[in-house]
């Protein structure tokens, strides 16, 4: 299977530069869209400090002659422009993300480098450049705790957030990042991405998953094709025979699902796909939602809804205006969740499948 599967016992949240500077609308160099994100990272790190994961609050200080600025920016903060000075208000984090510490950190003993600790698991550390590795102790720190799964969040993120992951894949470290959470967010980055490996959470919800669980939604990896097959094969052969479309699909994904525009996600855990569901294109435009099912020993943790509602989240996504389902009443556990989701019940079309006599919609 793939390597480069987070680890739900190695993880740690960076938070890039949510000072009062950049964050605040009223700041010296406020980046538009950041302060929309703060109660997204508010409850982003509350699941961290709840999981007792380390977070680390990394933020820039720039000396008022310009002399530790970007050559970019130099001559504008040597001219008099204060942007996150050391010791001035807008240089301080943003209080909803902090822990109750009672006294700010001494910004003196960050620019030398040193990391604050600032509650149980919350840590402060200023960096001179873009990303939070570049001439920064981080790397040393991260190994010293055995961490190798890193969840980047903050602003900006054409610049600091991306520059950080980056240079953490360089380090070999597994990545993960929120949208959510980033400001300054756009889709062609978000897919640039994806292409090196790095995971997408769409929703908190997983990433609460995740961390109580060890368990990841991700979407189709060639190496799992084989699983796709596996773990659909054991559910129909417990309650069905299989039809010839059974057969195709799950013997031919790329061709039957992928090509058309369609999707395959899983659910892993400790790198093996223990459950799946595919997104299917219809010729009416609408999506299927098929093939879900979860292994046997991991059935009644939640697995299938956070399935359920990722390809949900795909869907939409994908522009859809409806998403279709076809089921049994034999299967009332499945019926449950596709209920409490929000599916709604129709008339089954039978010329789908025989052996279906339940028929669903989700409508965006």
């Amino acid at each position: 299977m793939t390597n480069n599967n987070l680890e739900q016992d190695k993880s740690a949240l960076l938070i890039i530069d949510m000072q009062y500077d950049f964050a605040n609308a009223k700041g010296q160099a406020y980046v538009n869209g950041t302060e929309e994100i703060i109660p997204h990272l508010a409850s982003l790190i509350n699941i961290f400090r709840k999981y007792e994961k380390p977070v680390f609050h990394i933020i820039r200080l720039y000396q008022t002659d310009g002399s530790n600025a970007e050559l970019c920016r130099r001559a504008l903060i040597s001219s008099g422009k204060q942007i996150v000075a050391p010791h001035s208000p807008g240089a301080e984090i943003i209080d909803e993300l902090l822990p109750e510490t009672g006294n700010p950190p001494s910004h003196d003993e960050l620019l030398h480098g040193n990391i604050i600790r600032c509650g149980d698991n919350d840590y402060i550390l200023y960096k001179p450049r873009w990303g939070a590795f570049y001439k920064t102790t981080l790397h040393d720190v991260l190994q010293s705790k055995e961490i190798n799964s890193l969840f980047v969040a903050g602003c900006n993120f054409p610049n600091c957030p991306r520059t950080t992951m980056y240079e953490a894949s360089e380090r070999d470290y597994k990545i993960a990042m929120i949208p959510s959470a980033i400001s300054g967010i756009y889709d062609r980055g978000l897919q640039e991405m994806r292409n090196i490996g790095i995971h997408i959470f769409d929703d908190l919800a997983h990433v609460d998953f995740f961390l109580k669980s060890g368990i990841i939604i991700t979407e189709y990896h060639p190496a799992y094709k084989d699983a796709f097959k596996a773990l659909n094969m054991a559910w129909l052969n417990q309650y069905f025979d299989i039809e010839p479309v059974d057969e195709y699909v799950l013997s031919n994904p790329e061709e039957a699902i992928l090509k058309n525009g369609g999707k395959i996600l899983f659910a892993i855990k400790d790198g093996q796909p223990i459950g799946t569901a595919a997104l299917k294109k219809m010729d009416d435009g609408r999506l299927e939602l098929t093939k879900m099912t979860v292994h046997e020993h991991y059935r009644g943790r939640g697995i299938g809804s956070m399935l359920c509602r990722q390809a949900i989240s795909v869907s939409k996504q994908l522009g859809v205006k409806e998403l279709v389902l076809f089921s049994h009443t034999r299967l009332p556990d499945a019926l449950h969740i596709y209920r409490n989701i929000g599916f709604n019940d129709t008339e089954v079309d039978k010329r789908k499948y025989k052996r279906a006599d339940v028929m669903m919609t989700f409508t965006f």
